[in-house]
């Protein structure tokens, strides 16, 4: 129980200071740590975190870092692309769904050691010149939301910086809003597969205690040195995944 609380705290705490990064360490907890099934862990994952980022868009939204219009861009294309992920997903078997996630994982963290996002502020015409390419963006951090119950936030937060010229802050509150939608919608496919196991209720009760503190948090905490560590971890649980599903 101790451990499981634990885990929830991480997982919200990630998700509330950088807007995504809660779904890469919950669905590894579910599945090695509390023994769900793949499918079952990513469902449950889809709705804890979900609500977990609706939580802490909501203390973004309070400090005016997060901007709803550019949200629902993306949350219009990422919920067609999480509906047709979480379908095609029933198609593929469990190992497969954890080595596709490890893989993921690992991209992810060499995105956020690579990448420098801009701070400079929004203007409206490279909004609109970004569009095509924010549409396709939003469309496929969806699609990924519903295949392997990613929230997709290290590819909306990239975007709506470097496309959009958007601030830090006020992308991972937008993202927080668009993968709290991403992730309901999907999870709606992985509805018979939820499990009610008690074991999880310290996870999802602790995830969504964290959620909004960190939201509150992310506007005084070094973006920079949290990344590298996140993803310095995110490398050391993606090849231990990888070894699992190869060698089991």
């Amino acid at each position: 129980m101790l451990g499981s609380t634990i885990s929830g705290l991480a997982t919200g705490t990630l998700l509330g200071l950088l807007g995504g990064g809660g779904s890469i360490i919950a669905v590894p907890i579910l599945v090695y740590g509390l023994g769900l099934e793949a499918k079952a862990a990513i469902g449950t994952s889809l709705i804890i975190v979900g609500l977990a980022s609706l939580l802490a868009a909501w203390t973004h939204y309070r400090k005016h870092a997060v901007v709803v219009s550019t949200a629902i861009i993306f949350g219009a294309t990422g919920g067609i692309g999480s509906f047709a992920g979480s379908r095609l997903a029933q198609l593929i078997p469990d190992s497969v769904q954890l080595i596709l996630f490890a893989v993921v994982m690992a991209f992810v963290a060499q995105l956020m050691l690579r990448h420098k996002h801009s701070s400079i502020p929004a203007d409206g015409d490279e909004v609109k010149t970004a569009l095509p390419v924010v549409l396709l963006a939003g469309l496929g951090a969806g699609l990924l939301t519903g295949l392997i119950g990613v929230g997709g936030g290290f590819i909306i937060v990239p975007a709506l910086t470097i496309l959009l010229r958007m601030p830090l802050r006020k992308a991972i509150g937008t993202s927080l809003l668009v993968i709290g939608m991403n992730s309901m919608i999907g999870a709606i496919s992985y509805a018979s597969r939820l499990s009610l196991n008690l074991s999880i209720l310290p996870f999802a009760v602790a995830t969504l205690a964290a959620a909004p503190l960190a939201g509150g948090l992310a506007h005084y905490v070094p973006q920079e040195k949290l990344k590298l560590s996140f993803s310095i971890s995110l490398l050391v649980l993606s090849a231990w995944m990888l070894a699992k599903q190869v060698f089991h």
